[in-house]
């Protein structure tokens, strides 16, 4: 294809995504030679420590850059919207973590040739971010896909990153139900609307797909401006194993199943005692926290939307 004016981007990577070693290297070099091939130059930076991602796309955007490409997964990109949201600048994305949930959503090729070439055509889509606030620490996190409170933040903690890198995405799978088999549930709330919602486990999403093929919140989308919420109320162990087997279903967990309840909202409010809570796959801290959509979209470079299937809302009040 012909480029008419050559782009710049910045390059974040890491060297650790998926596997890491040589051939991650490797990776990295053939994509940038890819990039360059289709008229757009890049400028390397890795990653070497936790937030570095953050530091190194607000330093970029510091020095007047407005594309950030990471090359990593979830947690690599939840690292640098941290410092795009706000900014202007677009964000692009090569798929090379473990679930790379949000590439899943967006269709973003996952052959480094296909992601360069839409990088360079440079479609862009408008999405919007949810912003979870710590009550304790305040403390912001932005956040794309998700914010899970209770059990999922629960085997977040527990994956090990020796077992992750070795089977990748069945690391949280293997944590998961072996988690589940000792899992307490712990009770706390969620405020919406002045109205107050006892439960065990609640999703925040702002994504259909949840963790790679699970439907906990198949109705939530990217560029609609509201949470889609799954509030779970239960303390039985057995139960949980039976609404998982709904979730791997594309309508996800039906509304009308026993202790399960839909909600839309802009704004929630959970509190409890010593409640875990994860954002993107990454652990941010504990409850209370308030969670809302920020105003303004972040422009992800991406194919254009499809048009969603339609799937029936149950009980969402």
């Amino acid at each position: 294809m012909t480029i008419p004016n050559r782009r710049s981007v910045i390059l974040i990577a890491n060297p650790n995504a998926g596997r890491g070693g040589r051939s991650r290297e490797r990776e990295i070099e053939r994509f940038r030679a890819l990039l360059e091939a289709r008229g757009v130059e890049s400028e390397l930076a890795l990653t070497r420590a936790p937030e570095d991602a953050t530091r190194l796309a607000r330093e970029a955007i510091g020095r007047g850059a407005r594309e950030i490409v990471v090359s990593g997964g979830d947690g690599t990109i939840n690292e640098a919207l941290q410092s795009i949201v706000g900014t202007g600048a677009r964000l692009g994305i090569l798929p090379s973590g473990t679930a790379n949930v949000l590439a899943r959503e967006l269709k973003i090729p996952f052959d480094a040739g296909r992601a360069a070439e839409a990088i360079a055509r440079g479609a862009t889509r408008r999405v919007y971010a949810g912003l979870a606030f710590s009550e304790a620490t305040r403390v912001a996190r932005y956040f794309l896909l998700m914010a899970g409170v209770g059990l999922d933040a629960s085997i977040v903690k527990r994956v090990r990153p020796r077992l992750k890198r070795r089977v990748g995405e069945a690391a949280f799978w293997v944590s998961g139900l072996s988690h589940l088999a000792s899992w307490e549930p712990v009770p706390f709330h969620v405020e919406v609307d002045g109205e107050r919602f006892p439960a065990t486990f609640a999703a925040i999403g702002r994504a259909a797909h949840y963790g790679g093929e699970l439907s906990i919140t198949p109705r939530a989308r990217l560029d609609a401006p509201e949470f889609e919420l799954c509030l779970i109320n239960s303390r039985s162990r057995l139960r949980y194993l039976q609404l998982l087997t709904g979730a791997m279903r594309a309508d996800g967990i039906k509304g009308d199943r026993r202790g399960v309840r839909y909600l839309t909202a802009t704004r929630v409010r959970a509190a409890g005692d010593g409640v875990m809570v994860q954002a993107d796959g990454e652990l941010i801290g504990e409850l209370p926290m308030t969670f809302e959509i920020v105003a303004a979209p972040v422009e992800l470079i991406a194919p254009p939307a499809e048009k969603p299937k339609r799937i029936g809302y149950q009980h969402l009040r």
